[in-house]
């Protein structure tokens, strides 16, 4: 119960029975002056009112001096209670007479004296006779209290009045505001506090009041609304809560709560299986034995800028074991029970990192070896050679190609090739300084940068051959793989850096140059870039953009070689092709036939050479072949072979031409033998059920191909010219024409030598046991007139005329 002094009734009343109290005393108090000032004036002139009655006795009696009649006058002037004292004098001041009376005892004198002080305590009366002269002065004294006592008491009462009727009305406020206020509110606080004792709520709050239509009436209805809001808004708290809870707890990320001081308040089972800590302990722990970044100045920082605002970051977070590990939080500020938590969701992202790694790693270096690759050269190359130029220093590129790797890769396998070069990236690793880099830009190409060579241009010099050399040592040096020994070079371009103002690009482009003429000067060596080699650049541009359209053009043309036995007869023509511009002049093949394969051109071109040389073998065998021509042979380049549709080309061309597909001896060489034996052997079988024979063309100046004859349909060996040339200088050739004629006697197998250009050749030749020779010593190539003029004339070779 409400104690009565902190009743809304009681201070309501108490106040206004203070105002009021405070209102009559005011009143009461501005009216009892005003009602003095009047009294003043009133008793002023009473009192002058009774000496002017007894004037003219006081005039007569001073004028005259006469002591008797002043006394009587002062006499009858003391008849008055107001009066206790009256003096008259004569004109000169002298008394005439005077009377007293003691003062009448009053109870309230102090409160005359005190507070109704304002009266005059004399009047004087001026005598004057005649009005004219004065003869005198009458002077009374008054009792001042006994003046003012009726005034005095008159106001006490009405003090008193207003006071009692103050209270009165005060009494009946409380007692109106108790019973239309205080009670029906303490009845309705009575309510609220039975229903805040009782543990279950009802379902539906009822006032008595809420039928009222006063003020008490909407407050009770209104309390009874936002009751029942509250109910369902604790409802939904409730939902929300447990739905919060399921979602803690049932997800499959990783989940904490904690408090803003970063008090951890919950957690679900990823957390605590990802972190290595139990439930029990895990709520012991702050945020900060997980996250020491994750302090409670920085949660507090959270609260206003990301209030209901996820923020997804990358941090480290710590293991039961202490091991570190990186993870993505998605934290954010939430609201339960009115205060703010702080609630992140994490997952592991160990694996992310690495992926991320791995994958700058792959953009920046070869996967292979492990070196950088071309686009971090390209993104480096220029700000070493500005680095070099603001130094006043010489750099310089260095571009190698490994001699001979696409044979060994094509003969050996993918895997073999892809040791080679991780063999061959450790070696060229080897020889590098600690500033230096070594970049694999594609394939067997490597480049060396290496910043600083020297501040002179002979120090950058000889600092550069003497690493080319190192390289080249080390290349050079077998490569034990697979038991297998194998044995590359590499051909090296230098350029050096900054110089002529050439830029990164061109820096590269001199040293690709440079590499490409080390490779045609032999291979396994160097070349320093020199302004020429441009030219050979330019020219061979000149040359691949011609050769786009020779065929278009009908640019080429056929030659062919007499091919003969030993008793000079015609056995055949090597088909040779031939290419004239107007620009370019005659263009020899050695130049055109690698640019053509190099750019697929070949396939074009070898289809011109098959389809042309049917055409003209059919010519020929409507006009009539002597019995000793066994046909034509027609080199194939190994990218013409390679492709699916050769056969399918081979037969369209013999469908085409009509011609005999026994006549056409097909010239591979041994490295098309090794690159894919069951996709080689099935072509060649193809083409062997169709009656065309195959004759290994160079055969000796391959390697490792001997093993693999047996599982091809081959018919002739051709002696490389190059073992021919040396029959009468060099031992070694003649036993190994011996060996080949002699291993391909007793495989059926014929041999047929090339560039056979001199009779001791041939002597030599025939003696071994060779009886098919190929060269200028019988004919040079000649054009298919006069070959025609061969056929028919049975014309044995050599003859006088050898240079028709």
């Amino acid at each position: 119960m409400l104690a009565l002094r902190k009743r809304l009734s009681y201070k309501q009343a108490k106040w206004a029975l203070v105002i009021l109290l405070v209102l009559s005393l005011s009143m009461s108090t501005f009216q009892i002056l005003i009602d003095w000032e009047e009294e003043q004036v009133i008793i002023e002139n009473q009192v002058m009112s009774t000496l002017y009655i007894v004037e003219s006795s006081a005039v007569e009696a001073a004028y005259y001096l006469d002591d008797e009649l002043a006394k009587t006058v002062l006499t009858g002037l003391m008849r008055s209670p107001n009066i206790h004292k009256s003096q008259l004098n004569d004109d000169l001041g002298y008394e005439l007479a005077s009377t007293y009376r003691s003062l009448t005892p009053v109870s309230l004198r102090w409160l005359s004296d005190h507070v109704f002080s304002g009266l005059p305590p004399q009047f004087t009366l001026v005598l004057k006779r005649d009005n004219q002269t004065v003869v005198g002065t009458l002077t009374v004294s008054v009792d001042r209290a006994a003046v003012k006592a009726g005034f005095i008491r008159r106001n006490i009462r009405l003090i008193v009045t207003s006071l009692i009727s103050a209270s009165l009305l005060g009494i009946a406020m409380f007692m109106l505001f108790y019973f239309q206020i205080s009670r029906p509110l303490t009845r309705v606080i009575d309510q609220l506090n039975v229903l805040e004792q009782e543990e279950n709520e009802p379902e539906q709050l009822q006032f008595k009041q809420t039928s009222r239509d006063d003020e008490l009436g909407i407050l009770a209805r209104t309390i009874t609304a936002l009751w029942h809001k509250r109910k369902k808004v604790e409802g939904e708290l409730a939902k929300s809560e447990a739905y919060f809870k399921a979602v803690l707890h049932q997800s499959s990320e990783c989940m904490l709560l904690t408090n803003l001081k970063g008090q951890i308040v919950d957690c679900n089972g990823e957390t605590c299986r990802l972190l290595h800590y139990d439930t029990a302990t895990l709520l012991t722990l702050n945020i900060e034995d997980i996250d020491p970044e994750q302090t409670p100045n920085l949660l507090k920082g959270w609260v206003s800028p990301s209030l209901g605002d996820p923020t997804t970051f990358e941090a480290h977070y710590h293991k039961s074991n202490g091991v570190r590990f990186p993870v993505e939080v998605c934290g954010n500020i939430i609201t339960l029970d009115s205060e703010p938590f702080f609630l992140a969701s994490f997952r592991d992202i160990t694996q992310r990192k690495k992926d991320q790694e791995q994958v700058r790693f792959l953009a920046y270096y070869d996967a292979l070896t492990n070196l950088p690759n071309r686009r971090f050269l390209n993104q480096n190359l220029d700000k070493v050679i500005t680095t070099a130029r603001d130094n006043g220093q010489i750099g310089g590129l260095l571009f190698i190609d490994l001699d001979r790797f696409k044979s060994i890769n094509d003969s050996m396998g993918h895997h073999i090739g892809d040791a080679l070069l991780v063999e061959a990236a450790k070696r060229i690793m080897s020889c590098l300084s600690e500033s230096d880099t070594a970049i694999r830009i594609g394939g067997d190409e490597f480049v060396l940068l290496v910043p600083v060579l020297g501040y002179q241009f002979d120090e950058a010099h000889g600092k550069a051959t003497s690493l080319a050399e190192v390289l080249l040592s080390q290349v050079s040096q077998v490569f034990r793989l697979e038991q297998a020994d194998l044995f590359i070079s590499a051909s090296i371009g230098i350029s050096f850096f900054p110089l002529d103002g050439a830029d990164d690009t061109q820096i590269l482009r001199q040293a690709d140059t440079a590499m490409y003429e080390a490779k045609d000067g032999g291979r396994n060596g160097y070349r320093f870039y020199q302004q020429e080699m441009q030219t050979k650049v330019a020219e061979r541009a000149m040359l691949e953009k011609a050769l786009h359209s020779a065929v278009l053009n009908d640019e080429f043309y056929l030659v062919y070689q007499p091919q003969v036995n030993e008793k000079g007869e015609l056995i055949g023509f090597e088909v040779l092709l031939r290419w004239f511009n107007e620009v370019l002049g005659l263009v020899p093949p050695c130049r055109f036939i690698p640019i053509a394969e190099e750019t697929g051109i070949i396939d074009e071109v070898g289809y011109w050479v098959l389809e042309n040389a049917c055409h003209q073998l059919k010519a020929w065998e409507e006009a009539g072949l002597p019995s000793s021509f066994k046909g034509i042979a027609i080199n194939i380049s190994p990218y013409q072979f390679a492709k699916d549709s050769f056969v399918d080309t081979v037969k369209e061309v013999i469908e085409n031409t009509q011609v005999n597909p026994s006549l056409l001896d097909l010239e591979i060489t041994e490295g098309m033998l090794v690159e894919n034996i069951s996709s080689v052997a099935e072509k060649m079988w193809l083409l062997k059920e169709c009656q065309l024979r195959f004759s290994i063309d160079d055969f000796g100046t391959g390697y490792s191909s001997l093993r693999y004859l047996q599982h091809f349909p081959i018919n002739q060996l051709k002696i490389d010219q190059s073992f021919v040339r040396d029959l009468s200088r060099a031992p070694n050739s003649h036993v190994i024409i011996n060996t080949i004629v002699s291993m391909a006697d007793h495989m059926g197998l014929l041999v047929l030598a090339e560039g056979v250009e001199n009779p001791i050749e041939k002597d030599i030749l025939n003696k071994i046991g060779c009886t098919r020779y190929q060269g200028y010593y019988f004919s040079k190539p000649v054009e298919s007139d006069i070959a025609t003029r061969y056929l028919t004339a049975d014309t044995v070779f050599p003859f006088e005329y050898l240079d028709a």
